[in-house]
């Protein structure tokens, strides 16, 4: 089947392709700092965050619905510099991560070493498998 051309058709979807490219956010910006990885291992979680620059003061961690919620601020001295460049980001950062299974609440453990957090969750009893005795 041939279709004509429309010229005008034409021009306005590169107008809007234009447009996109730099009003849109690129692919790689969707991870959200902080940067994290989660290791699983046998009955427990391994959460590292990197963090540099923040204090631990400055996280809030909070476990809640089977997410971890991790809050950093990152404090910027944007008035008192004058930045030829800058790539840093600084402000108020919140990430939520999804746990793949029910944690015990009581045996959190988080510490803070170099701008990493590091925090150890472990599964909650009622998740590990029970062994059934056969009469």
């Amino acid at each position: 089947m041939f279709t004509t051309l429309n010229l005008l058709n034409e021009v306005n979807e590169m107008r809007s392709l234009f447009n996109n490219f730099f009003t849109e956010k690129p692919y790689w910006s969707g991870i959200d700092y902080p940067y994290i990885n989660l290791y699983e291992k046998d009955d427990e979680i391994d959460i590292v965050v990197t963090a540099p620059g923040v204090k631990a003061e400055n996280i809030n961690l909070e476990l809640a619905e089977g997410r971890l919620l991790i809050e950093t601020d990152k404090n910027d001295d944007a008035d008192k510099q004058n930045y030829v460049r800058r790539e840093l980001k600084f402000g108020k950062f919140k990430k939520s991560v999804l746990l793949p299974y029910k944690v015990d609440p009581d045996k959190i453990e988080a510490k803070m070493t170099d701008g990493i957090l590091h925090v150890k969750l472990y599964k909650s009893p009622d998740m590990k498998p029970k062994k059934i005795a056969i009469n």
